[in-house]
Order: C-alpha cells, then sequence, then structure tokens
C-alpha cells in the first residue's frame, strides 16, 4: 500500500528550469529541483504554495497578487502535461508526481 493510501507524508518532486531558477537561487541555466512535502489531501495549488512561500521571488512571479490565481509568465506542467490538460491546481497529487515550472518564452 502506497504512503498516500494510508494517510502517511510523501514527497511531491518540483522542478525549476531555464530562467525561472533566477526566482529560486539558480542562474537561469540550469535546473533545480525540490522534493515538497504533501499529504493525502494536497492539491497541485498547495504544493506550490508550500513552495513558493520559502522563495519570495518565485512566490511574486508564480501568483497574480490580484487575483491569488497563476501569473502569466511561468508555465506549469504535472507529469509532462500542461496545466489544464489533465491537471489544474485543484488536482489531488499522489507520491511520484512530478511538477515543472518553467519560464515562458517570449519574442517578437
Amino acid at each position: 500500500m502506497s504512503g498516500a493510501a494510508t494517510g502517511e507524508r510523501f514527497h511531491v518532486q518540483v522542478e525549476v528550469v531555464a530562467w525561472a531558477t533566477t526566482f529560486v537561487g539558480g542562474d537561469g541555466n540550469e535546473r533545480k529541483a525540490f522534493e515538497v512535502g504533501a499529504s493525502p489531501g494536497d492539491t497541485v495549488r498547495s504544493v506550490l504554495k508550500r513552495l513558493s512561500g520559502r522563495f519570495p521571488a518565485l512566490d511574486g512571479a508564480l501568483w497574480d497578487r490580484g487575483s491569488g490565481e497563476l501569473g502569466e509568465h511561468i508555465e506549469v506542467a504535472v507529469n509532462d502535461a500542461l496545466l489544464g490538460i489533465h491537471h489544474t491546481l485543484a488536482s489531488p497529487v499522489k507520491a511520484g508526481d512530478h511538477i515543472l515550472l518553467m519560464g515562458q518564452f517570449m519574442g517578437g
């Protein structure tokens, strides 16, 4: 039986890539990976809030201050699918889930 099934805490891996790593102490060129503690009932939102609470710059970049929803400059993927395809911020997380934060690339 998995930890999530027994009510035990587990970890979700959150990886930050490209220029978004500057919000978590990186130089914008490498990947930074974090294991974020979670419990049954936690969601993608609660995991991201927990991580962004550790990094004020990420918190400011990830969340829109007016709405409290995701800002527009960082894409979120859960288990290799962009948010909104198979998961939403309200989707429950489970042991082994992988959340990826990547800065959007814009140009003209």
